[in-house]
């Protein structure tokens, strides 16, 4: 034999009709505690603000921005700004808002902590996406409280944008005005490191090389010019010295004096000092000294004096000699300078190199302070827009009015959750009562106890005087206590409505 039971949907709708007290009494309680919790629940006012994101007044063409952030992220930066703790105890101060809670000794810190939950700020998008607005919204107890704050508030957003706008447009411009010093200083010490190089190394620059090849060419050509007249100098001087040893071999007799030679030799060198260099030269002042000396000698016995033509030769020899000498100092002269030079020439592909690399640093440190200037004037033109506040702003589009209307508690809501609770509490009894029952009700249920026996015939309940007259007692007295809780209910709510009685419910409702 089967001894489960089950318990289908039509035995609890049977039993919901004989035991309706089950279902009515929990259903007017929920609906009495749904009716005072709306009596007693605080209301509360939403008043919102919209405030409009207006672009810059000039075009980003002729002035860039130096606030880059997305407005999203400055909205989310402003409110964390307008909802810090010195900010909003400073507004409840002045408002007096909280007043109840204040009197009663409530902390500052949960205070600020509610007023923070009753605001919200909600972003609205352009048609690209964009941020093109946003709302404030602020829950009160009272419809002007509620728009009070929020424009309170609204207020507060836009002096903080306009501050925090002008504030990274100041310190955009400190920054790049630091970084440009220590460019500029890096700058005049490149300068002056090309410079100092430039004056060591003149003469041996890259630009300079043609003018090296041009003087060494020009100075190769002079020593050309000086060797060919140094070779025929020499030659004269062998041509002339041949001829003085053929005179001087086929002559007799005596020469003239050695005093008197040696003052010709020195009067034939002066002419020929004095041709090149000044009265004042040492040279021509020396020779002066020795022909002075010479004569003033004593005269001594002189042989006979020798041909004129030998000692004009003679003259004509000394004179080469000086001149090969001097041709010779040229061509040294020439050759030294040669050299020099042909080192610079030398020298310059290494100046080339290590100037490439000392230019090319001070180029880069140019350009970039080329551009960082650019930057910084960029920079001055956006601090001077955003102090002007013909930046980009916040402008409020409009005002937060008192609502007509508490937004909480919604009665509807309010209604249709404590109606369900009341409907399945009763419903949940009466699914208790018959789970506990272990009475059989009806022949299909027997058949089923039985195990499928066919039931052959019913005898219908007879009941006594005695159990009617319980029955009705129990169906009066349920009635009564229905009659009870519905009155209670309903005195309580009215006593609530006429002393104003709020509680503030330690959560907050959905409704």
């Amino acid at each position: 034999m089967d001894q489960g039971k089950t318990i289908q949907i039509q035995d609890i709708l049977e039993a919901m009709q004989k035991r309706w007290y089950w279902v009515t009494l929990p259903l007017f309680f929920f609906i009495i505690l749904g009716a005072w919790i709306y009596v007693v629940m605080p209301r509360q006012y939403e008043a919102s603000t919209l405030i409009l994101v207006q672009p810059q007044e000039i075009p980003r063409a002729y002035v860039e921005t130096t606030v880059s952030t997305a407005i999203e992220e400055r909205v989310r930066t402003l409110s964390q700004e307008v909802m810090s703790r010195s900010n909003l105890e400073k507004i409840i101060t002045e408002m007096n808002l909280f007043s109840e809670g204040r009197k009663q000794g409530s902390s500052m810190e949960i205070i600020v902590a509610a007023m923070r939950l009753r605001i919200r700020v909600d972003t609205r998008g352009g048609r690209r996406g964009e941020t093109s607005s946003f709302t404030i919204s602020y829950r009160g107890r009272s419809p002007e409280e509620a728009a009070d704050v929020a424009n309170r508030l609204a207020s507060f957003f836009i002096e903080s944008n306009l501050r925090l706008r002008a504030r990274q447009a100041a310190q955009t411009t400190l920054f790049l005005e630091k970084q440009l010093e220590d460019l500029n200083n890096l700058l005049k010490e490149q300068e002056l490191k090309v410079e100092k190089y430039r004056n060591r190394y003149m003469g041996e620059l890259p630009e300079q090389l043609q003018s090296n090849i041009s003087t060494i060419a020009s100075l190769q050509s002079r020593l050309e010019s000086v060797q060919s007249s140094l070779a025929d100098a020499m030659n004269r001087k062998l041509s002339i010295q041949s001829q003085l040893s053929q005179l001087e071999g086929g002559q007799s007799g005596v020469t003239i004096s050695q005093r008197m030679q040696r003052i010709n030799e020195l009067r034939t060198q002066l002419e020929e000092m004095r041709i090149r260099y000044t009265s004042e030269h040492p040279v021509i002042k020396q020779l002066e000294e020795q022909i002075d000396e010479l004569r003033n000698q004593p005269e001594e016995a002189q042989p006979a004096r020798t041909d004129p033509q030998i000692l004009e030769i003679r003259n004509q020899l000394a004179a080469m000699n000086i001149e090969i000498e001097s041709l010779k100092k040229d061509q040294n002269r020439l050759k030294e300078k040669i050299d020099y030079y042909q080192h610079r020439v030398e020298n310059t592909p290494k100046r080339e190199q290590e100037l490439a690399a000392l230019t090319r640093d001070y180029r880069i440190t140019q350009e970039n302070y080329q551009r960082l200037l650019d930057r910084y004037y960029e920079a001055k033109r956006a601090e001077s827009l955003e102090k002007r506040q013909q930046g980009e702003q916040f402008r409020i589009l409009d005002l937060a009015k008192p609502p007509q209307a508490p937004i909480s508690p919604d009665r509807n809501k309010l209604g249709l959750v404590f109606l369900a609770l009341g409907l399945v509490s009763g419903a949940g009894i009466i699914f208790l009562f018959e789970f506990l029952d272990n009475t059989i009700k009806g022949v299909k249920q027997l058949e089923g106890w039985s195990g499928d026996i066919p039931c052959i015939s019913a005898v219908p309940l007879a009941l006594t005087h005695s159990d009617i007259k319980r029955r009705g007692l129990k169906t009066v007295l349920m009635v009564l206590l229905n009659i009870f809780v519905v009155g209670a209910g309903l005195i309580g709510i009215i006593y609530s409505r006429a002393q104003h009685i709020i509680i503030e419910l330690p959560i907050n409702l959905p409704f």
